[in-house]
């Protein structure tokens, strides 16, 4: 019996001491900033979290939190991305168009529709993502939640309702005190078929537009819902960050504060196909995200000429929809998103940018929720 005491206490020691070494090391290294890049990391996927602010509240200072967050943010407060004309398409037989995106590493999922799986690794670890790339920009849309201000809803639901055949999520929402939100409340500019969404009232607030114009050209600029409306965007929403603008990346070195997390972006090349793309994070073994340098140089290899973060983390999510000869909708999962496996596994948020079918692809009637613009 003493024998067994005496390696029991053996054990419980060895664990004790290997546990305050790596708690020693861990506050060395992340707290006393020993190694400011991984500080930094650290910082930025921690304070741009909904609910997980403490991992670095709890052990850092503020003034450095404020620090790391506040460096290498970009000014883009006089960005704008210029007109460009599209071309018309060199390739109009779709078995050619086929052959050219599968030199490219995708695979055809419908008509004009295209995806590819990407791998990769950052200083934090590797990350899975997909690109899914539409060829007629025309069929690219912005929608919302049928319940706006009120309840949002899933990319799948808003799928459905739209009878749209891919979709990702778009922009943020306000969240709840508890992280709890149900996804009703927008944030910033919406633009559905040509109306105006929200902001209802004030026009004159600047914020960080990413919207389609009439000729399918994304549209990237600081300005107000009043501009929008004047410059005709069909569709827009207000983007996270601007990753890249007329061809150059906007950031050169850092993270910006964003640190490392699932992320959703869209970019646009300059023969005018759109990409969606969706980078899955928080699992560890499999992919715990990526920073913003990452995204862009994602996209300025996918030869995008513009192209704009969405909302991320537990809202990410890229899905196709195929129909029966009934109608009936069948949506799946093309990533994985870390709040589950399932669609019933997703959050309800409050906008997403749908890819339409191609006898849908024109402008349909909005709903009854939308506010008319008035100068």
């Amino acid at each position: 019996m003493k024998k067994i005491l005496h390696v029991l206490k053996w054990v419980f020691l060895t664990c004790m001491s290997f546990g305050l070494a790596c708690a020693l090391g861990f506050f060395i290294t992340v707290g006393c900033g020993a190694f400011p890049e991984i500080q930094s990391i650290w910082i930025g996927t921690a304070m741009t979290t909904a609910s997980h602010k403490f991992y670095a509240e709890w052990f850092i200072p503020a003034s450095v939190i404020e620090t790391t967050i506040n460096t290498g943010k970009v000014d883009d407060s006089n960005v704008e991305s210029k007109p460009i004309v599209l071309p018309k398409s060199e390739v109009d037989d779709e078995a050619e168009k086929d052959q050219k995106y599968a030199a490219e590493g995708y695979e055809k999922l419908d008509t004009g529709i295209y995806l590819k799986k990407i791998t990769g690794s950052t200083n934090s670890g590797v990350y899975t993502g997909y690109l899914m790339l539409c060829s007629d920009p025309s069929r690219v849309k912005l929608v919302d939640t049928d319940r706006q201000f009120v309840c949002g809803a899933t990319v799948a639901m808003m799928i459905e309702k739209a009878g749209a055949v891919a979709g990702i999520n778009a922009g943020g929402f306000i969240d709840g005190a508890n992280y709890d939100s149900n996804g009703g409340q927008p944030y910033g500019i919406i633009i559905e078929d040509n109306e105006l969404v929200t902001p209802r009232g004030g026009y004159d607030g600047s914020y960080r537009i990413i919207g389609l114009s009439p000729e399918n050209v994304m549209t990237l600029k600081m300005g107000s819902a009043a501009w929008a409306m004047e410059n005709g965007l069909r569709s827009a929403v207000s983007a996270e960050v601007f990753l890249i603008v007329n061809g150059e990346g906007m950031f050169k070195a850092g993270d910006g504060g964003w640190g490392i997390a699932p992320r959703t972006a869209l970019g646009q090349r300059e023969t005018g196909e759109i990409l969606f793309l969706a980078v899955d994070g928080r699992q560890v073994g499999y992919s715990i995200g990526c920073d913003l340098i990452t995204l862009q140089e994602i996209l300025m290899e996918e030869k995008c000429v513009n192209a704009a973060m969405m909302d991320g983390g537990s809202s990410t999510v890229m899905e196709y929809a195929t129909y029966d000869v009934r109608g009936n909708c069948n949506v799946e999962l093309i990533n994985s998103p870390n709040l589950g496996p399932t669609l019933k596994d997703q959050r309800y948020i409050n906008n997403a940018w749908v890819i339409m079918p191609v006898q849908k692809a024109a402008v349909k009637d909005s709903g009854s929720h939308k506010g008319q613009y008035v100068k």
